[in-house]
């Protein structure tokens, strides 16, 4: 296979999660004529005999190497299982001691893609892997897929579903959902949300002197900015637009059902700049039924600029409550 020297990394972990992840990575892989590399970390036994059942007993010494070695041969299995489905796909295996969330993060530097499973024991490391796919999702330096179960096959060239917002973040998913689109030779379901929430002192019947037409007209107007450029970039890819108002996370979780991949950006790297509990990539992340594309806005100036000045998603100029959690 003619590779063109980039990388799909995944992580493994042994768990049945992580065997989806193994095997979507290498699907990605071969599709997209990238290298495969096959990530897996261990860590080294601490723990006095106790563990193993030994009351008091002292710690095995040659347990260190032991662990390695099975860690070694799990990794060349995996990637064993993957060259066999995947004839001519160039496929690398690292291994070692330490923390796989930082192992996975370093290696996402040079990668285009690092695909995780959602979550799932480990029995080398007894870590779960919601944890790594957490770290993973908020540091990682390219885009990062989730998988905690496989892409639907009951619907024929099930489309890819993105999440847009007004900002930056949106330009850096619609850029990478349209690509996986293309790709794929399917469709893509643009979905922007938005709600009218109460706020401290507003009385409730401000909303009934709302311009609801002139509300939707606005909001359906951030989706069509979003889009500017994609369709004379792409115009083989099926575009649809789903604006409505109502929760971002329940409304591409139900899309999911139906689709190949689900696409959201979130903003920057760190817990700080937006990958926090309660975020509306975290909650899709858990919440939807294929794979999840979380990406960051690209290049660290649009991150730090995103940041300084505290953009939000654009609120609908009413005299209402502010839009919230649009989406």
């Amino acid at each position: 296979m003619d590779t063109n020297h980039r990388t799909v990394v995944v992580g493994i972990d042994l768990s049945h999660t992580s065997e989806l992840a193994l095997e979507w990575a290498a699907v990605e892989a071969a599709r997209s004529r990238c290298r495969l590399l096959v990530v897996h970390t261990y860590s080294l036994p601490t723990y006095p005999a106790v563990r193993a059942g030994v009351p008091g007993g002292t710690v095995v010494t040659d347990l260190d190497d032991s662990v390695r070695r099975a860690a070694v041969d799990a990794a060349t299995q995996a990637a064993a299982r993957v060259r066999s489905a995947h004839p001519g796909l160039e496929v690398a295996v690292e291994t070692g001691a330490g923390s796989p969330a930082e192992a996975l993060v370093g290696a996402s530097r040079d990668a285009a893609l690092v695909v995780v499973g959602a979550r799932g024991l480990g029995p080398l490391r007894g870590l779960l892997m919601g944890s790594v796919s957490t770290h993973v999702c908020a540091h990682a330096h390219s885009p990062v897929v989730v998988v905690h179960e496989a892409a639907t096959r009951s619907v024929p060239d099930a489309r890819v579903v993105v999440g847009v917002d007004g900002t930056e973040t949106s330009v850096a998913a619609l850029a990478f959902a349209f690509e996986q689109a293309a790709s794929r030779g399917v469709g893509i379901t643009v979905v922007h949300t938005w709600q009218l929430d109460a706020v401290e002192g507003a009385s409730a019947s401000m909303a009934w002197s709302v311009d609801w037409e002139q509300a939707g007209e606005q909001e359906r107007s951030v989706t069509s900015e979003a889009l500017a450029g994609f369709g004379e970039q792409y115009p083989d890819v099926d575009v649809r637009r789903s604006v409505v108002q109502g929760h971002p996370v329940e409304e591409l979780a139900r899309l999911s059902e139906n689709a190949c991949l689900l696409v959201v950006g979130t903003r920057g790297r760190g817990v700080v700049s937006g990958w926090v509990k309660g975020s509306v990539s975290q909650a899709v992340v858990r919440a939807a039924h294929c794979p999840v594309a979380v990406v960051h806005p690209s290049g660290s100036e649009a991150s730090e600029e995103h940041q300084r000045h505290g953009h939000s998603p654009r609120g609908i100029r009413l005299p209402v409550p502010p839009v919230r959690e649009r989406l």
